[in-house]
């Protein structure tokens, strides 16, 4: 019988004692959970470079979890260098950071080797694979390269660059051969399928054949928009459960009189952080009656640290915490309190349900399941606002929000000061329309389309005793 092998850099491995932070994790978790299947990635953990990483497994409720260490060399020159120094700011439109060095490239190829063959020694001919993300872009060509003819899927989480940031990266047509190799590639959004379309066409000369439908090198390729989606009735119920939490990050029960706003991100240049907080600098100098009325809740993780575009911002985030807490303080009020802290996935969904706004800042980004998982969390009878990005992929669908452009501060402005001044009929008009659409694409829906499409691509032959022994002995390591 056929099974699902899904392929991601980093895989949550179960532990039942302790719920995931969310977004990829918690979407992939949902995914496998009821039809079962193959969870495959890196396991989060580094070794020497004179070691051979090492595949081990575990099951739990129904999935088989995979996962292997990184060498040290492998997790800088694939994970920090390549993946994130030189694609990660080019699928952020940030050309201006863009870091391309050809030996992190030759180790982020030789990472998805290595996954590939993994795929190949797990994998039965008549299961379905599904790739997950800017990591893995050449994974399916090393897949037909050891003669597997398995669908193979590719969902890109993050936005996909327009065709001036690809002409920046000198290997940028071998990874879109690569990626060609996919039978269906999936992005988040409309804007970033006509880009992937249009890219493939113009650096490949692939036939178009359709709107979401490519043909190079006597293959199809079927190039799709699938926005991701939540679980809005499981948020719900988490949202609403009573049980107490012992060391909660925020008291909200200091904050009765305090409108809040709750704003979770990872410390990332796409994320606008320091656009949002001197935005917000600027509306408690325009509007001193808010002073001790409202508290902004940031939780901010730190993430790839080893990355000094990311140690600067961290930096600079807090210095500026710290210099609008001290401008504008008084008595034992504060404007901003800030964690660094990694919560619980059940812990935030609590968060969201007290929090009375949830601002969502991006200058580029892929979906923000924040935006969608707030809104799934609140009380329908007295729900919160949510201020969106229009740069983020979710306000393509959810355009009941409060829109903002974060490089406008005074649109940052005047969208707080209307989130603030909503009246509570607006409130429950905005929440209805927006639950509406989460229900009608949900995650399990999400899930749904992408695989349908690809177990209607076109089928292939069945890879062949001697195509195994034959690449088995072109892979080497």
């Amino acid at each position: 019988m056929s099974k699902l092998i899904v392929l991601s850099n980093r895989v949550s491995l179960p532990n039942p004692e302790k719920s995931t932070a969310g977004g990829l994790a918690v979407a992939l978790q949902d995914a496998l959970q009821d039809i079962g299947g193959i969870w495959l990635g890196w396991n989060g953990e580094k070794i020497k470079n004179n070691q051979h990483p090492y595949f081990s497994q575990t099951k739990y409720q129904g999935v088989e979890y995979i996962t292997c260490p990184l060498t040290e060399e492998q997790y800088d020159g694939y994970y920090c260098g390549f993946a994130n120094n030189t694609l990660w700011p080019a699928m952020h439109d940030r050309d201006d950071l863009i870091n391309y060095k050809q030996e992190e490239f030759k180790t982020y190829q030789e990472v998805n080797r290595l996954f590939a063959h993994q795929l190949y020694e797990i994998a039965q001919p008549d299961d379905v694979i599904w790739v997950h993300d800017y990591h893995f872009l050449s994974v399916a060509r090393y897949c037909r390269e050891l003669g597997m003819q398995n669908r193979i899927g590719f969902f890109l989480h993050i936005p996909f660059a327009g065709l001036k940031i690809w002409d920046l990266i000198p290997t940028a047509p071998s990874l879109i051969q690569d990626l060609c190799q996919y039978d269906v590639v999936g992005l988040q959004t409309e804007h970033d399928q006509k880009q992937c379309m249009e890219v493939c066409h113009q650096i490949l000369a692939s036939e178009v054949i359709n709107s979401d439908l490519l043909s190079y090198n006597n293959r199809q390729i079927a190039i799709k928009c699938y926005p991701i989606g939540v679980n809005p009735e499981l948020i719900q119920q988490v949202a609403q459960q009573e049980t107490e939490i012992s060391h909660p990050v925020f008291e909200f029960e200091d904050l009765t009189d305090q409108k809040t706003i709750i704003s979770v991100d990872r410390i990332d240049y796409s994320k606008g952080l320091i656009e949002r907080f001197n935005a917000y600098e600027e509306f408690l100098k325009t509007n001193p009656e808010y002073h001790k009325n409202i508290t902004d809740l940031q939780i901010a993780c730190p993430c790839r640290m080893e990355i000094s575009a990311y140690k600067n911002l961290y930096d600079h985030l807090k210095s500026r915490i710290d210099f609008i807490n001290q401008e504008f303080s008084q008595d034992d009020w504060s404007p901003i309190n800030c964690t660094h802290e990694t919560v619980s996935h059940d812990e935030l969904m609590k968060i969201y349900r007290q929090a009375n706004i949830c601002w969502v800042n991006s200058l580029r980004d892929g979906m923000n399941l924040v935006a969608k998982e707030y809104v799934a969390a609140q009380n329908s009878e007295d729900p919160g606002v949510l201020i969106l990005s229009k740069y983020a992929g979710a306000a393509e669908q959810m355009s009941e929000a409060i829109i903002v452009d974060p490089e406008d501060r005074n649109s940052m402005i005047k969208g707080l000061k209307k989130a603030l001044t909503m009246s509570k009929a607006e409130r429950l008009d905005r929440y209805k329309h927006l639950m509406k659409g989460l229900q009608r694409f949900n995650i399990n829906d999400w899930r749904n389309a992408f695989l349908e499409d690809l177990r209607r691509a076109e089928a292939l032959k069945i890879f062949t005793p001697q195509l195994r022994k034959s690449y088995n002995r072109v892979v080497q390591y």
